[in-house]
């Protein structure tokens, strides 16, 4: 059986379990203790991979002197993609506006004067000391270093050709282990999304904001199955099927939704670009942590909902097109910083965005700490749709795509 089906079959086990269990306490400390540990498993994984694949990739692309445009259409893929998806926000909230479900009390006034500036002095500290990055994630810090090694690792001489065959043996070696990850994660996905399901029916709070909940899932699909796949065919020249990307990445898709946990979702990401989208190791080996960090549309959408959500839930008559337009450009913006803090990547971008505008709710968004899982969950996911499509963009912008046969995909 495929690797997607039978994640869709531990989703569905996992929601009838829950249905059954979902009240019990031991069925919840459980699934999320089981959950952690196999978390835990997956960073260890991640450190590895990206240490020893992202410096070989590097080394590899510049081999062929292909690194100035692997990074081009690498941010050019990041940059509009996740100014679309903001806006794919905009549009699903103009013809769906809803409130976000918070208390009369909360954020009685509107007022927009009063503003509290973005605290620049720890950005200033990760431009001056970039190892300092290692307090928020280990994933920029470790980039940083890989690449700078990759970069000098280009095997044009003979006493470095070595040193780059031990680097991509290694590299071969964290593919395999990562393979080896996904293929048995279905597991994991099984707990991950029983403890998902069990902490939103315990918190209550999405039964009293179907509105709210439909808005989430409209804007969703919408990326999905809508404007991702559009952007994607007119970068590829409709010369790739996007939707067989979607459904050889639904195990990617369903990992993301359930942990929330962008850097997990590398650990799936990176070989199943490789033996289900037909990219070249050193192609995903790169660009999959580099979404990571920068390809974050899908939060950025997430975001711009919560923000004019929140906006109209305080002052309906705030909510009008310029202020969209601009919630929507400063989620873009501040949703490039969003991977520091893991697990607060969509509250942490509409606090920012709201900073960056001057807009002062008296801290009404302390109300998205309710549905945060679902929040981030619903974020990742589309953030790993763009990571995926981004992946083959680039490789087959660069000519070296050799597409996957289905009976070989994982």
């Amino acid at each position: 059986m495929k690797t997607w089906l039978t994640y869709l079959a531990a989703v569905a086990l996992a929601l009838a379990a829950t249905l059954l269990m979902g009240q019990n306490a031991t069925f919840s400390t459980i699934t999320t203790d089981v959950m952690v540990f196999f978390e835990q498993i997956g960073m260890c994984i991640l450190f590895l991979l990206v240490a020893c694949s992202f410096t070989s990739g590097i080394a590899s692309i510049r081999k062929d002197d292909k690194l100035k445009k692997v990074i081009g259409t690498t941010i050019l893929w990041a940059l509009v993609s996740t100014i679309v998806t903001s806006f794919v926000g905009v549009a699903v909230f103009k013809f769906l506006p809803t409130k976000f479900p918070v208390t009369s009390s909360t954020g009685s006034d509107a007022s927009f004067i009063a503003s509290y500036p973005i605290d620049t002095s720890t950005l200033g500290s990760m431009f001056s000391n970039p190892m300092s990055l290692l307090t928020f994630s280990f994933l920029p810090a470790i980039m940083l270093v890989c690449f700078i090694v990759g970069y000098f690792m280009k095997p044009n001489v003979e006493v470095i050709r070595p040193a780059y065959v031990v680097m991509n043996s290694f590299s071969e070696l964290m593919f395999r282990l990562s393979r080896a990850f996904t293929l048995i994660s279905y597991f994991f996905v099984f707990f991950a999304a029983s403890s998902f399901f069990s902490t939103l029916w315990q918190e209550g709070s999405i039964f009293v904001a179907g509105r709210f909940l439909v808005m989430l899932v409209a804007s969703c699909l919408v990326a999905i199955l809508g404007i991702l796949p559009l952007l994607f065919a007119i970068f590829t020249r409709f010369k790739t099927n996007p939707y067989q990307i979607i459904y050889r990445n639904v195990a990617s898709l369903a990992v993301g939704l359930f942990t929330g946990d962008i850097m997990l979702s590398v650990v799936l990401n990176e070989p199943m670009s490789r033996h289900n989208l037909g990219c070249q190791k050193r192609i995903g080996a790169t660009t999959i942590p580099t979404f990571a960090l920068i390809g974050r549309g899908g939060s950025a959408m997430l975001s711009t909902l919560c923000c004019l959500s929140l906006i109209y839930a305080v002052d309906a008559a705030s909510a009008t097109p310029l202020v969209m337009v601009l919630v929507a450009l400063a989620c873009a913006l501040t949703s490039f910083c969003s991977s520091l803090h893991l697990g607060y990547e969509v509250f942490l971008v509409t606090v920012l965005s709201f900073r960056l505008l001057g807009i002062n709710l008296y801290g009404v968004e302390v109300s998205l700490i309710s549905l945060l899982p679902l929040l981030n969950g619903m974020g990742v996911m589309v953030d790993n749709l763009i990571a995926s499509m981004g992946c083959v963009y680039v490789t087959q912008n660069l000519g070296v795509r050799v597409p996957t046969p289905y009976r070989e995909i994982l």
